[in-house]
């Protein structure tokens, strides 16, 4: 029995010391990649890295050859006493005269390239040994970009190739998924990623933490992805500090959960918390130690309501299975036929009614079911309207009593809140030129992005958004939408429920946050103590709690039922030509009877040249610039 215990005992020991929950204690800096700026972002980092050697001796690693000086002269520039590269390939790494050399250095920054050769070189090889002994010691790490990907207990070695940031939300199973965690006993329990923000890879990160918890059920380990031109400083305390012109996001992933090992990643109730420059982390405590200055819209009640968000379906299948009285808005040359019967009402946002506007209103006020198609931008202005009959369907659609089904291009406009240009530039948020416009709001407080993988040279600007308009916005959610999808928000007492189905994974954020920082450059980054995730995919989430109210729907009187005129000024409409009864100083309005300006013009002219054309009803609406005094008139040419 004696034996068994000590026998127990010594495997219990064993596997004490060979946990990465023991890692050495020492300064690492952690380098999300691009070039380093003399006198520029990367000065105060690397200055903090030199300063951590204790003898001022560089050894700059890497298994390519070394094109310059540049990056040996620039640490000595910053107070390095002696910096040398070193080209350590599979073969060198045994080098005994290499090895012996490396001794005498106390600072290692390993360069880009690819992390699965740094890896593969390395591991069980005389330089990974005299690596531990220099960890073991003393001794400070960096790395950039694939160099600062094998500055953790746990590396993400990419030997099959890239794991791209939608692999996960397809797939738990794909092949890219590929780990060690046998190399450098240092930042336990700990994953990274690199080039961050620039390459979207947010939804990456999260895969990859899930992935490895899937299949070492005892481990949640936390997520720190480093933007590029972006350092964190760890010293040996587990204090971080970050510096440059970006975010170090730190990411846990919630400890119970059901993902399944060959489906797409679902996740519940995920931990995001960034920071940017000059703002510092615990790694022990998981705890962010500096304040944000920015103070948060987070305006109360939202209105409830019943919306679809369906991207790559076909709108005549939810025609053919509804019996309810629908309503069909789209925007075409061509006019869709009926085929569906009285119940559905088709209205061509080119061809609106004109008359009978009352007929229109009672047929509206009846409908249970929108169905929005896509539809220019454009519009969004004349849905807010009061003077056009587009603001009585807005009305209607965010009605507490009827259901929304959003298609395709319009998914985005049905949020309070769009982001007008992210296909327009590629490098819009890097540039800091995102734009956001004001939506329909058919969903309030809400951002939504659809097709979020669909042009991988824009995931900066479709993952970026995201974030930064969740807190520079007067939002509480922000929602990326996968392809061939559907979404559906509705009211559960004081809590949205997000009822989805897909082929993939999609994603929502939702603020916890009542402050946020930006960051130090133009960039669309931001900094903020908290944001929950939630990865959704073929269930059901429930929101945080808000206060609902309901919407009922108003109809204005719009311009055609309500024509203000005063006396005082005179004219009339006769052969194409407003004739005045005497000569004055007057703005000219054309107006459609939807209440949209077509026209408008000053003249002081007795006689006026205004033709119109024949069928097209119009106003015409003269103001005395000098009394105020306006007069309008109805024309319709037969």
């Amino acid at each position: 029995m004696r034996q068994y215990y000590y026998l127990m005992l010594a495997v219990l020991v064993s596997s004490i010391f060979n946990s990465s929950l023991f890692a050495q204690d020492i300064p690492l800096l952690l380098v999300g990649g691009g070039s380093e700026i003399k006198g520029g972002w990367s000065d105060e980092p690397y200055q903090w890295f030199v300063d951590q050697s204790e003898n001022k001796k560089v050894a700059i690693i890497s298994y390519a050859e070394v094109d310059d000086d540049w990056l040996k002269n620039y640490f000595l520039a910053l107070g390095a006493e002696e910096v040398k590269d070193f080209k350590i390939d599979r073969t060198n790494a045994n080098n005994a005269d290499l090895i012996s050399e490396l001794r005498g250095y106390t600072a290692f920054f390993f360069k880009g390239g690819d992390q699965n050769k740094y890896y593969s070189y390395y591991k069980n090889s005389s330089f990974h040994q005299l690596l531990e002994d220099k960890i073991t010691d003393g001794v400070v790490l960096g790395g950039t970009s694939a160099g600062m990907a094998i500055l953790a207990s746990i590396v993400y070695t990419a030997e099959r190739g890239s794991l791209y940031p939608e692999d996960g939300f397809n797939n738990m199973d794909a092949k890219y998924f590929t780990f060690q965690n046998d190399f450098l006993n240092v930042l336990p329990n700990t994953l990274v990623d690199t080039h961050f923000a620039e390459r979207g890879r947010l939804t990456r990160l999260m895969s990859m933490l899930a992935y490895w918890n899937i299949h070492n059920s005892n481990d949640n380990p936390i997520g720190i992805g480093v933007d590029d031109r972006t350092a964190l400083c760890i010293d040996k305390t587990k204090v971080s500090t970050v510096y440059g012109t970006g975010a170090v996001s730190f990411i846990t992933l919630n400890s119970t959960h059901n993902i399944a090992p060959s489906s797409p990643l679902q996740l519940k109730n995920n931990q995001i918390t960034s920071c940017i420059h000059g703002q510092q982390y615990n790694l022990t405590n998981q705890l962010k130690l500096s304040a944000d200055s920015i103070s948060k819209l987070n305006n109360s009640k939202i209105h409830q309501n019943k919306v679809s968000l369906i991207n790559g379906g076909e709108f005549e299948d939810y025609l053919q299975n509804s019996s309810k009285k629908t309503m069909v808005i789209y925007d075409q040359t061509t006019s869709i036929e009926n085929t569906w019967g009285e119940n559905v009402t088709l209205l061509n946002l080119k061809d609106l009614p004109t008359s009978q506007l009352e007929d229109f209103k009672k047929t509206l006020q009846e409908k249970e079911e929108f169905l929005l198609l896509p539809f220019g931008s454009q519009y969004i202005t004349d849905f807010y309207d009061e003077n056009s009959i587009l603001n009585w369907v807005l009305n209607q659609m965010k009605s507490s009593t009827t259901q929304v089904y959003v298609f395709d291009e319009a998914i985005p406009f049905a949020g309070a809140i769009y982001a007008s240009n992210l296909y327009a530039n590629a490098s819009a948020a890097y540039n800091g030129n995102l734009s956001y416009k004001e939506g329909l709001g058919l969903i309030e407080k809400m951002l939504i992005v659809n097709d979020i993988f669909k042009e991988s040279d824009y995931s900066e600007n479709l993952l970026g958004v995201l974030q930064e308009g969740l807190m520079t916005q007067d939002l509480q959610w922000t929602v990326g939408i996968t392809e061939k999808s559907v979404t559906t928000f509705q009211v559960k007492e004081k809590q949205w429920e997000v009822d989805y189905s897909g082929e993939s994974s999609s994603i929502v954020f939702e603020n916890q946050s009542d402050h946020y920082s930006l960051a130090n450059s133009k960039r669309a980054i931001v900094g903020y103590p908290s944001i929950t995730s939630h990865v959704i995919f073929n269930n059901t989430t429930l929101l945080k709690e808000v206060s609902f109210e309901e919407y009922k729907p108003t109809f204005n009187s719009i311009i055609i039922n309500d024509l203000k005129e005063t006396n005082g000024i005179h004219f009339q409409w006769k052969n194409d030509q407003l004739i005045f009864q005497d000569l004055g100083d007057r703005k000219i309005q054309l107006i459609d009877f939807q209440g949209r300006l077509q026209n408008e013009f000053i003249s002081s002219a007795q006689f006026i040249d205004l033709p119109i054309q024949s069928n097209i009803p119009m106003i015409i609406r003269a103001i005395d610039l000098n009394s105020g005094a306006q007069k309008t008139l109805k024309i319709k040419r037969n």
